[in-house]
């Protein structure tokens, strides 16, 4: 009896900065290509031979961007795994054996299993995203310089530290502009922009963050949005055990903007003023109180944009 191999349609690849290593799961085909342009598109003509439908790799960095892109231009299914996810596979399945080649495998292997909801990525706010990461770390890093002027003593380190620090305001102001303009001229993302500022506390820098972050909001069903964001308790009981309930995960990112947004909207004459201060009064400790806000604050962005109404302002 001849036996007959069958190819599942799933393929990982293992993204380093010179070479591609693809791997067909529950098949013994590996093929490295040199990650490149004219690389990428032997890859592409490869995995169509190779009747592969679904192809996985690990976020890396950036450098799986184009291997994204070029994949989903020629109709393939990307998906991107957090290296957290792949390495829990490993252990699940018991896998350590370390190289390229069976990094591809295992990716491969994860990608089949994968349950989760496939998104295709939108070439404009992946943009954006680079614009305000660029943001944000550029408010980091003046954060960073602003300390260390306080050690200095000597004149031309402190005219020098001068220096650094209009540059980096000046170019801070220069990528808020940027994403600014680039958010004003789209239809869909300028009108998600205004309806996120009439929230309490939400700002310019907070409203980017969220349309640039978390495109999800508007679509999600109560609960889920303050899970995406990280600000969800989760339980601890077993039998008699009941323990203290945590918030873990997330995308830390705008969660940081919108813990911001919620101390300001705890000092506003607002319905978030009142439900602060029904928490402090009942004995809740401050950091509780302001994960409280933040949380109902992603679950007031998301009514929003699924009503495309504004919030509506109590005095």
């Amino acid at each position: 009896m001849e036996q007959v191999q069958s190819i599942t349609g799933v393929a990982g690849v293992d993204i380093g900065k010179l070479w591609l290593d693809v791997d067909v799961c529950e098949a013994s085909h590996h093929q490295r290509f040199h990650h490149t342009p004219e690389g990428l598109a032997q890859m592409v003509v490869w995995l169509r031979d190779q009747g592969v439908h679904r192809v996985g790799m690990e976020a890396s960095g950036q450098y799986e961007r184009d291997v994204r892109e070029a994949l989903e231009a020629s109709g393939f299914e990307a998906i991107v795994l957090q290296p957290l996810e792949v390495r829990a596979f490993a252990r699940y399945r018991r896998i350590r054996l370390k190289s390229d080649k069976a990094d591809a495998h295992l990716i491969a292997k994860a990608t089949a299993a994968y349950e989760g909801v496939v998104a295709r990525f939108d070439p404009y706010l992946v943009d954006l995203a680079e614009l305000m990461t660029a943001y944000e770390q550029t408010s980091q890093l003046l954060a960073q310089v602003r300390t260390l002027c306080e050690h200095h003593r000597l004149e031309v380190i402190k005219a020098m530290d001068s220096e650094r620090i209009l540059y980096l305001e000046a170019q801070k102001v220069r990528l808020r502009q940027l994403i600014l303009e680039a958010i004003r001229a789209h239809p869909d993302l300028k009108a998600r922009f205004q309806l996120l500022k009439s929230l309490p506390g939400v700002g310019d820098i907070t409203a980017m963050s969220l349309v640039i972050r978390m495109p999800e909001l508007g679509r999600m069903a109560p609960g889920k949005p303050a899970a995406l964001l990280g600000v969800a308790p989760f339980d601890r009981d077993s039998g008699q055990f009941h323990g203290k309930r945590f918030i873990t995960g997330g995308r830390s990112r705008p969660r940081t903007f919108v813990y911001l947004a919620a101390l300001s909207a705890k000092r506003m004459n607002s319905g978030f003023k009142a439900f602060a201060q029904r928490l402090l009064d009942g004995g809740k400790p401050k950091k509780v109180v302001i994960v409280a806000i933040m949380r109902k604050l992603i679950e007031a962005a998301n009514i929003v944009l699924k009503r495309k109404t504004p919030w509506i302002k109590y005095a």
